[in-house]
């Protein structure tokens, strides 16, 4: 006895039906926005070998009578979407294209209802066939397919395709109709060409992927075993739990198969090739019947009929696996419970992928909404505003300006390893001891410590000795009066040091051109990347506008180098300062190679007494030198009568001058004379003087070396000589006969100070004033004037500039119509209430 479901005529009136629509509706919602794009919807796909009875199995189950040509029905798949509802029976067919002409996936899902809607059963097939039509001639438009008769069609001439992927919908409603919506994919082929045989099983297995129950119709004519459309559903579901076989043409069988029947009983009861779900049989009218006119209640009748007498069918224990009518329950309830057990996990998954799209779509660059001309003065507005924040320079901003420092600061030490190597000796037999080539406080304020004998790497690189010096003065002697020093040999030595400062200063404008340039090119990248037209023309443009400003500035700067070759200062303050110093350095040098003691003070300085007299009995002792210095100057200046010294009978001024170099005495050996020698002697003292020399050497203890400096100045002081420092007591020293050497040295030391100081200000300012900041000053203006922004033709010209990549154009159209379409899939989750 054929057992069928007592709740299958009555399902429609149950809450789980109501619940079941529901369900069904909403997939049909989000199928018809393209929400299958994006999420796997669940689905039942009926596939099947070509003649296998699949089309008879759809027609049992919607009701309705689909196209049956010779060879293959099927040419695109079908979707069914059937509703039970109390209103009469009614069909609707639409189009849901989701493909191009060349097979490619549309941006954009549309869903085209195709002709009116049906209320005769008869009108369907025909309609179905002129939507196939429609589909395999996508360069047609649709609506000449419209209302065409059987002859009509056959007739129609025009490119066709052999299979689509774009699907014909139909939607079916009435009070005899089971909730349920199942895929009617094509006919898997055999014998046919390779192309058309890949064509179609690729087309299947796309549809059999992921959430979607497999019907696959088994013909019980043929073995198991040689049924294509069941390997292909056990490759996609290896385990079987989505698979569900539905036998047919058991009428078939001839009465002599009683070894296929029981084989074929054996898979039904799951003995043999078991499914999780298992296997339904039915049986559908032959062609006499249809040809007769059978109706579908009429042939429900004769299915439970011929299961119910015929053997071994009617003693199956599985009587309720035979029979459309169960296999259109059994198909009902899995899918709402797989839609059941999916819908709750699409809000979320709908909710991440429309985050993801508006994420990338963030990525990619905005549609151009305005014209080209506009456009381009927004993109060039923004990269000068870009560029003019880094040449001003900022806490962000700061990159370029930091590199031009780098530059700068190289070109400081190039100019200051040009500084004359000026060296205080006869001859390069002498050793120099502890002679920098930079005044101390340079070293300190610029962070630099030059070794006392490295070699500059300038025209003055080898040490310029005090013969060399007096060579090079007796060489530029013309018509000059006696004891006067030729300003050319000063000039001559001035050249010699600024020789190389040209190339140097052609160096750094090297290095700052290439900052900027390669600045330049990458925020050209940054603002114009998506335009590699524009970024090529933007390349060439802003070369030119670098290489004019770049060449004003080289101008410039020669003209600033010029201008140093004639010496000239009005900053005689600074100069004279520089020079002072290094008089006095040269001259201690200069005194280290004589037989004189020395003795080191409280800063650990060396200081050299000669043997030369010194007096200051009389302030004519110090003004009979043939030159003193302003130091020397100071001390002739007004003083009280000279006294002696009660403990060693020298003349001094003040006692208390004395009294440092009397304490000397306590701690000489006895076999030194006594009294000592004072600290300074004078030239061409009198004789007298000759009975208080010192020796020329003597011990002293470290304690007091500190004591006796601080004395002589403390002693200095007393008589009223203030300002006087250490550093200044080498200036007592007596005349030398290379004072005129040592005084050009210490000029042209003291001038390279000034003018070295000066340079390595002006060529960097010049290299950001009339190159840097002018670049950035003329940027946006030279860039309109050369695209010939709003010039005749601009607009065409600019358009051409601004065309996107199509690959970018594609990559953006389609996030947008994923967001439309995701956008669309939350909108529906909503209403439906999760």
């Amino acid at each position: 006895m054929l057992n069928v479901d007592p709740n299958a005529t009555k399902l429609s009136d149950s809450k789980y039906a109501v619940h079941r629509k529901e369900l069904l509706s909403l997939v049909k919602q989000l199928r018809a926005i393209g929400a299958q794009t994006d999420l796997d919807l669940p689905r039942i796909a009926v596939i099947g070998n070509q003649s296998a009875g699949k089309s008879s199995v759809v027609e049992a189950i919607s009701g309705i009578t689909v196209p049956r040509d010779a060879g293959t029905c099927t040419r695109c798949p079908m979707e069914c979407r059937m509703s039970s509802s109390e209103n009469p029976w009614s069909c609707r067919i639409s189009i849901r294209w989701e493909y191009d002409e060349n097979n490619n996936q549309m941006k954009d899902v549309t869903e085209v209802p195709f002709g009116e809607v049906i209320t005769n059963k008869d009108e369907v097939e025909i309609a179905l066939r002129c939507a196939q039509a429609a589909v395999l001639h996508p360069a047609t438009p649709a609506t000449q397919f419209q209302g065409l008769k059987g002859e009509e069609l056959e007739r129609f001439k025009g490119k066709s395709l052999p299979f689509s992927r774009n699907v014909v919908c139909v939607d079916l409603e009435g009070p005899d109709l089971t909730d349920l919506s199942f895929i009617d994919l094509p006919g898997i082929i055999q014998n046919a060409d390779a192309g058309i045989v890949n064509l179609v099983e690729d087309l299947v297995i796309s549809h059999i992927k992921g959430n979607t129950i497999i019907l696959v119709a088994l013909p019980m004519t043929d073995d198991i075993e040689n049924q294509k459309a069941l390997r292909l559903a056990r490759q996609e579901d290896a385990d079987g739990r989505r698979t569900i076989g539905v036998l047919t043409k058991p009428d078939m069988l001839g009465s002599g198969s009683t070894k296929a029947r029981e084989l074929w009983m054996d898979v039904i009861e799951g003995r043999r090739h078991r499914l999780t779900h298992g296997y339904y049989c039915t049986r559908q009218p032959d062609d006499a019947d249809r040809a007769k006119g059978v109706t579908s209640v009429q042939a429900r009748t004769a299915e439970q009929n011929f299961f119910r007498t015929s053997t071994p069918w009617s003693t199956s224990s599985q009587s309720h696996r035979f029979g459309t009518l169960n296999l259109v329950n059994a198909l009902s309830v899995h899918l709402v419970q797989m839609i059941n057990d999916m819908v709750p996990n699409f809000r979320n998954e709908a909710m991440k992928l429309l985050n993801d799209c508006k994420r990338n779509l963030n990525c990619v660059p905005k549609a151009i909404d305005t014209d080209p001309a506009s456009y381009m003065m927004s993109l060039i507005a923004e990269f000068c505003k870009t560029v003019d924040q880094y040449v001003c320079g900022g806490t962000e901003t700061g990159s370029l300006i930091q590199e031009h420092r780098v530059a700068y600061s190289a070109f400081k030490s190039a100019i200051r390893s040009t500084a004359p190597n000026f060296k205080p000796y006869l001859s390069s037999g002498q050793k120099a001891y502890g002679l920098k080539n930079f005044e101390p406080s340079d070293d300190e304020e610029d962070g630099e410590n030059e070794a006392s004998d490295t070699e500059s790497s300038a025209s003055l690189s080898r040490p310029f000795y005090l013969q060399d010096m007096r060579e090079h003065i007796e060489k530029s002697i013309t018509r000059e009066l006696p004891d006067n020093i030729p300003f050319q040999s000063k000039v001559s030595l001035i050249d010699a040091f600024q020789e190389t400062w040209g190339i140097a200063a052609k160096e750094c404008a090297e290095k700052v051109c290439s900052s900027l340039q390669t600045f330049l090119l990458e925020s050209i990248k940054q603002t114009f990347g998506r335009y590699d037209n524009l970024q090529n023309h933007l390349h060439v443009i802003l070369l030119e506008l670098i290489n004019y400003h770049y060449d004003q500035s080289i101008e410039r700067i020669a003209e600033q180098l010029e201008i140093e070759r004639t010496p000239y200062t009005q900053n005689t303050h600074y100069l004279e300062s520089c020079k002072e110093k290094w008089t006095a350095t040269y001259k201690e040098m200069r005194a280290q190679q004589g037989n004189t003691p020395k003795m080191e003070s409280s800063a650990g300085q060396s200081l050299f007494i000669s043997t030369t007299k010194l007096c200051f009995s009389t302030p004519h002792a110090l003004s009979s030198r043939p030159k003193s210095t302003r130091v020397q100057q100071n001390l002739m200046k007004k003083r009280s009568p000279p006294s002696k010294c009660r403990r060693c009978a020298i003349s001094f001024h003040a006692e208390s001058l004395c009294r440092p170099m009397c304490n000397q005495m306590a701690f000489a050996p006895q076999s030194l004379p006594v009294p000592l020698t004072p600290m300074f002697s004078a030239v061409g003292g009198s004789s007298s003087a000759k009975k208080n020399e010192f020796p020329a050497a003597y011990p002293q203890r470290e304690s007091s070396k500190a004591d006796t400096v601080n004395g002589v100045l403390a002693g200095l002081v007393s008589l009223g000589y203030t300002g006087i420092t250490e550093d200044d007591l080498a200036k007592l020293r007596p005349s030398d006969e290379y004072e005129t050497e040592l005084r050009v040295m210490a000029e042209v030391r003291g001038y390279f100070q000034v003018s070295y100081k000066r340079v390595i200000d002006n060529i960097p300012g010049i290299l950001d004033f009339l190159f840097v900041k002018a670049v950035s000053k003329h940027l946006q203006s030279f860039l309109i004037t050369k695209l010939g922004i709003g010039s005749t033709g601009a607009s065409e010209r600019l358009a051409m500039y601004v065309a996107e990549d199509p690959r970018i154009v594609a990559y953006r159209e389609e996030l947008l119509a994923r967001k439309k379409r995701l956008e669309g899939v939350e909108l529906e989750l909503r209403n439906f209430g999760l």
